[in-house]
């Protein structure tokens, strides 16, 4: 009891006289004890194992110190008469824009200090930013792309914004088209990986179940982000072949963690992306560039993410690309009986039969196989003649002979 009595009146003593203020000594020592406390909860929080790393306690604070909210200096505006209100807003809305054209890193900078920062600075900074470096006179567009460090500015802003974690960003289809180039530039593929990476997380949850009209967007935007990658790393990385085998990981990637999920599935996601490969390998000289083992994994990949309709058309494609031994027997057999084809294909699929058509003439040609060539020719002006922009009804013979082959691919007869 007497116990209870004394707590209550130190309690009660300690209200009416508060205590001398700690001397320089014991503030010191008090400070001491409150910095070891907080190491230790850090320690707790950030194993060692991470440290040296940008996950350590360390470079967790280095990072806060570093954002962009704690380094720009909001611009002060002096007070102006009501009547010049208007006025002065128009001018610093050029004044603006004239800032975001000639600094943009600065820009949005200043954006994200100011917390106004959004998806449409975002990508004003990134228009205005690939512009200065598409038009250096000093530096490569991709030094210039790498040296501004704006991907990686982006990346911090998602992360402090929180955006990073709810991934709304991914279905601006603006945003990641212009954001990709810069990351590839940078080298930055592991943020990309890890945004893949929990996407198909998220669109795994439910592969037994029927499809969702949301789980149908999430294939879509997993397929244009892995899309916009591809298409960067051969614009701004390491080329096509590069691109091509960033592609083949992921697939195989997202085949071991939901080896169960739906053809479908893996045709939204990368349809489009592989379309878009197979495509760059038909373009004249780019193949060359390309390893005969990584042409002839992707040709295998087709079936994997290519619609059923169309795998034997890409495989064609892609068999009479092959820079150093193009074959024609896939896609004689493919145009063997056009009339049938045409009854079946799609719209977005007569220029796909065209394509093979003319780049099996012009491996014909290369063959010295002129009659097959003319013949095959002949064809496709007949039953594809819009596609082609030939009249099919001249009675001019050379209109569908060998000249006119010719012609048609931009070849030269040899003299």
């Amino acid at each position: 009891m007497k116990q209870t009595l004394s707590r209550s009146w130190k309690f009660l003593t300690s209200k009416i006289h508060q205590p001398l203020p700690l001397n320089r000594r014991e503030s010191q020592k008090l400070l001491t004890v409150l910095n070891n406390s907080f190491k230790r909860n850090l320690d707790r929080q950030y194993p060692q194992d991470l440290a040296g790393s940008e996950h350590s306690p360390d470079g967790h604070i280095n990072s806060l110190l570093k954002s962009p909210l704690f380094g720009a200096q909001l611009n002060q505006q002096p007070t102006l008469p009501r009547q010049r209100v208007g006025l002065h807003q128009d001018a610093c809305q050029i004044s603006d824009l004239k800032y975001a054209i000639e600094k943009p890193v600065e820009y949005f900078e200043q954006q994200v200090s100011a917390g106004t920062a959004n998806l449409e600075s975002a990508k004003l900074t990134l228009a205005n930013q690939m512009n200065r470096a598409l038009a250096s006179a000093s530096l490569d567009p991709k030094e210039s792309m790498k040296s501004s460090r704006v991907g990686s500015l982006m990346i911090h802003w998602l992360w402090s914004s929180g955006q990073h974690e709810r991934l709304e960003f991914v279905r601006d289809r603006e945003f990641i088209a212009r954001l990709m180039p810069f990351l590839v530039a940078e080298g930055r593929y592991e943020s990309v990986w890890d945004w893949l990476q929990r996407l198909r997380t998220l669109s795994a949850r439910d592969v037994s179940s029927a499809i969702t009209q949301e789980m149908y967007q999430l294939h879509k935007d997993i397929g244009h982000l892995l899309k916009g990658t591809v298409l960067a790393e051969v614009k701004y990385g390491q080329g096509l072949q590069s691109a091509i085998q960033l592609f083949l990981v992921d697939c195989k990637a997202a085949r071991i963690s939901a080896p169960t999920a739906p053809a479908s599935a893996w045709q939204r996601i990368y349809g489009k992306g592989g379309a878009y490969l197979m495509w760059m390998l038909t373009r004249q000289g780019v193949a060359a560039q390309v390893d005969d083992a990584v042409i002839d994994n992707f040709h295998r990949s087709v079936s994997s993410w290519a619609y059923n309709s169309r795998v034997a058309m890409y495989r064609a494609l892609i068999q009479l690309s092959h820079p150093r031994k193009p074959e024609v027997s896939p896609a004689l057999r493919l145009l063997s009986n056009i009339q049938s084809h045409q009854a079946r294909l799609h719209g977005r699929e007569r220029p796909i039969i065209v394509r093979i058509g003319l780049m099996t003439v012009e491996v014909l040609l290369a063959q010295e196989s002129l009659r097959k060539a003319t013949k095959l020719m002949k064809t496709l002006q007949a039953q594809f003649g819009p596609e082609l922009g030939a009249n099919t009804k001249s009675s001019n013979p050379d209109d569908f002979g060998e000249r006119s082959i010719l012609r048609s691919l931009d070849l030269q007869l040899a003299t």
